[in-house]
C-alpha cells in the first residue's frame, strides 16, 4: 500500500513543482515561498478534523518538528534558486539523490545494516548523476550547481529520516504536516517578507499548494508505513514525470542533460535498492 502512496506523491509533487515555474514568472520568487507553505498546511486540517487524534508532543518531538520545518524551508529555497535559472525537471534532480543519503544515514538512525558495496556505489553514482547537469543552471558555475544539488539531496535525505522518525513516534500525519509547513512558512516569511505579493495572486498560489499539500500527505503516509529507502527511491521518478509534463505542455524536446540526469537517477537508485 505504501508504494501506492509513494506513486501518488510522485504525481502530486511533480505537478506542483511543474507549476512553480509559471508562478515565478509572474510573482517574486522567494517572497511566495512562505505563503505557499501556509497554504500547504491547510491540507492537514480536513484530516485533523476527521481523525481528531492529535497528541501533545514531548520536548524531543517538538525539536524534531521544528527541525523538519527548517529543513523543509531550506529545501524550498534551494529549489527556487535553481528553478529560477533552469527547467523545473532539473530543479528537482538534486532532491532525487536523497535515497543515496538515506542509505548512508540509515544504519545510524533507522537501525538498518551497513553495506560497504552500497556505500561505494553511492559515492560513485552521485557524481555520475550530477555530472551531466553541471552546466544546466544559467549564471551558476559547475561547482556551484553540483554543490547546490548535493545540498538538495542531503537535505531531502535527512528530512526523510526525520519525518519517518516523527511519524512513527506517536505523532499523527496531519499533525506532522501542519506544524512542519507552518514552521517552514514562518522561516521563509522572516527571510523573504511578502511585501510585493498581492492578494489577487491567492488563487494561483492555492492551485499550486493543493498539489504540493497532497504530495506531502501521501509522502508522509508512505514513510510512516513503508521502508524509507524504497519510498525515496520511488520519488526519484519525479524528474522524469516533470520532463513528460514539460514535453507535452511546451511541445518541444526537453534538454538532453536533464533527460540523461533523470534517467541516471532512476537507474542508479534502482540498482541501490537491488544490491
Amino acid at each position: 500500500m505504501y508504494l501506492l502512496f509513494s506513486l501518488a506523491s510522485v504525481f502530486s509533487t511533480s505537478l506542483g513543482t511543474f507549476l512553480t515555474r509559471s508562478l515565478i514568472t509572474k510573482l517574486p520568487a522567494f517572497q511566495i515561498i512562505g505563503p505557499l507553505f501556509f497554504l500547504n498546511s491547510l491540507g492537514a486540517i480536513p484530516i485533523a478534523l476527521v481523525g481528531r487524534n492529535w497528541v501533545v508532543p514531548d520536548f524531543n518531538q517538538i525539536l524534531g518538528l521544528v527541525a523538519a520545518g527548517i529543513l523543509t524551508a531550506i529545501g524550498a529555497i534551494l529549489l527556487f534558486s535553481i528553478v529560477e535559472r533552469a527547467p523545473a525537471s532539473t530543479s528537482i534532480v538534486g532532491a532525487s539523490l536523497s535515497p543515496a543519503i538515506v542509505l548512508l544515514l540509515a544504519p545510524g538512525f533507522l537501525n538498518q545494516s551497513f553495506s560497504l558495496v552500497r556505500f561505494l556505489l553511492v559515492a560513485t553514482l552521485i557524481f555520475a548523476i550530477l555530472f551531466p547537469i553541471r552546466r544546466s543552471v544559467l549564471g551558476i558555475s559547475s561547482v556551484s550547481t553540483i554543490s547546490m544539488m548535493l545540498a538538495q539531496g542531503v537535505n531531502a535525505g535527512v528530512l526523510a529520516i526525520l519525518i519517518t522518525t516523527l511519524s512513527r513516534s506517536g505523532l499523527v500525519i496531519s499533525e506532522v504536516l501542519f506544524v512542519q509547513q507552518i514552521v517552514a512558512g514562518l522561516v521563509c516569511v522572516i527571510l523573504f517578507p511578502t511585501k510585493d505579493v498581492p492578494l489577487s495572486s491567492l488563487p494561483i498560489l492555492a492551485h499550486r499548494a493543493m498539489y504540493m499539500s497532497l504530495g506531502w500527505i501521501f509522502y508522509t503516509q508512505a514513510l510512516k508505513s513503508g521502508e524509507t529507502l524504497v519510498v525515496q527511491s520511488v520519488l526519484s521518478l519525479i524528474p522524469i514525470s516533470i520532463l513528460v509534463m514539460e514535453t507535452i505542455t511546451y511541445k518541444r524536446k526537453p534538454p538532453k542533460e536533464a533527460v540523461i540526469s533523470a534517467l541516471l537517477v532512476v537507474v542508479c537508485i534502482s540498482t541501490l535498492v537491488l544490491v
